[in-house]
């Protein structure tokens, strides 16, 4: 039996258990109540009647003994046998009478009461009263047996009445529990459909779920492993970028800046050459013009070469080449510079190496140009897997959400370069605060 009809029967057999003894007791009552009531009012009639006649007898016998003192107990048979005559009181089943030492004076007494044995009595007295003395009292017996056998009839049909009351209070809440119960039982099987329809659907929503995330967890597998190709190419890229650049610089330097070199040497030969000649001072300026313009252009490939690739790096690495900025910058701007660089014991990449070189070059340069500070703090930094720039200055600052990345081209290349390499870069100033330039580089599978 399942747990759902437990509980029904169980309600039954409750509901039974507390109506069981309510109906028994209206049986009992409804039963019991009318027939006792009827045998109660009539008993108490009878005994008023009975009362009333032993009172009249009384009397009569008080009359008789006020005419005759001394013999009214000898008359009183003779008077109580002319009174049970003609009483016309068929209730009244005996009337005795006794002395004052309480002696029957009847002398049919034994007679009338084997004639009234078995029969249902009540008894009620008077007293005979001569003067102030009780000579007598009379004792006046009715019959309650009819009284008696009517209470006895009307027990049956309110026993039948009690009966079918208790029987209706019974079997009407029972029925209705049953009605109840069905109900229930209903309710409780569409519940159990209903239950059985959520965990089928809960299960099948659990089944997409797990199959969207799967889906989604490939897909982002996919993508973090293309992401990842994607920073490992631009990595390359970068890379390969910077060893063009440097490839270029080098080439630069060896052919154009040698060549530019040996010229101005014969320019210079040309020139001492033609003042010892005449023509001295015309071919003098000439020549003096055209070493001005290979100073010029020298001086524009170093630019060049430095900007293409800084050869510091390939020189010193990138500890010396940051210490070099910093007290570069400390000798323009004529403050203290305070610089910390510690890479560990990880080689880095030349393109991370570049891009932590170049953050630090511009910052130095945008904080000569704009933030007439009197300290500057520079920290590089390998921490886990990534490499920490930040260079921080107590100068006058500017608002930070009033001037964007994008309005400074030095800003704009520090951000490219970072974000090439799945970086992140962060600026923060406010006025009179100062400025804080941070960035953090993912140490990639070649650095």
């Amino acid at each position: 039996m399942s747990d759902k009809a437990g509980l029904e029967v169980d309600l039954r057999a409750y509901l039974s258990a507390r109506l069981g003894p309510l109906a028994v007791l209206l049986l009992v009552v409804v039963s019991v109540t009318a027939p006792v009531a009827l045998f109660v009012l009539g008993s108490q009639t009878l005994e008023v009647q009975a009362h009333e006649s032993a009172g009249q007898v009384a009397e009569v016998i008080r009359r008789e003994a006020e005419q005759r003192p001394r013999l009214w107990q000898y008359d009183t048979p003779k008077l109580l046998a002319h009174l049970r005559t003609y009483s016309g009181r068929d209730h009244i089943k005996r009337i005795d009478v006794v002395d004052a030492q309480g002696r029957l004076i009847d002398p049919n007494e034994a007679e009338a009461a084997a004639t009234t044995s078995g029969t249902a009595l009540l008894w009620q007295s008077a007293p005979v009263v001569l003067g102030d003395e009780i000579v007598g009292t009379v004792w006046v017996a009715v019959d309650a047996t009819q009284v008696r056998r009517d209470a006895l009839r009307m027990l049956l049909p309110f026993a039948l009445l009690g009966a079918l009351l208790a029987g209706l209070m019974y079997w009407l809440p029972l029925r209705a529990m049953g009605s109840a119960e069905t109900r229930v039982r209903t309710l409780l099987d569409r519940l159990r459909v209903s239950q059985t329809a959520l965990a089928t659907l809960n299960e099948n929503l659990e089944h997409t779920v797990d199959t969207r995330s799967s889906e989604l967890s490939k897909a982002l597998r996919e993508l973090q492993d293309k992401e990842r190709g994607l920073r490992e190419l631009a990595a390359r890229a970068v890379g390969m970028q910077e060893a063009e650049r440097r490839a270029i610089a080098r080439e630069l330097h060896d052919s154009a800046g040698q060549s530019l070199t040996a010229i101005r040497i014969h320019m210079q030969l040309i020139g001492d050459l033609v003042r010892k000649e005449g023509e001295a001072n015309r071919a003098s300026d000439l020549t003096t013009r055209t070493l001005g313009m290979v100073d010029l252009t020298l001086e524009e490939i170093r630019r060049a070469v430095n900007t293409l690739g800084p050869a510091v790096l390939d020189d010193v690495g990138l500890a010396a080449a940051v210490e070099r900025v910093c007290d570069d910058g400390a000798e323009v701007l004529g403050i203290p510079v305070d610089s910390r660089v510690d890479l560990g014991d990880s080689p880095l990449s030349a393109a991370l190496e570049t891009t932590a070189y170049r953050l630090v070059q511009e910052a130095m340069t945008n904080i000569s140009r704009h933030a007439q500070a009197s300290e500057v703090r520079v920290r590089v930094t390998v921490e886990g897997a990534e490499v920490h720039v930040a260079v921080h200055d107590d100068g006058k600052g500017f608002d930070a959400g009033d001037v964007a990345i994008g309005r400074s081209r030095g800003l704009v290349g520090m951000r490219e370069r970072v974000e090439l390499l799945g970086g992140r870069l962060w600026l923060e100033s406010a006025v009179g605060e100062g400025t804080t330039v941070r960035a953090t580089l993912p140490i990639g599978p070649e650095s």
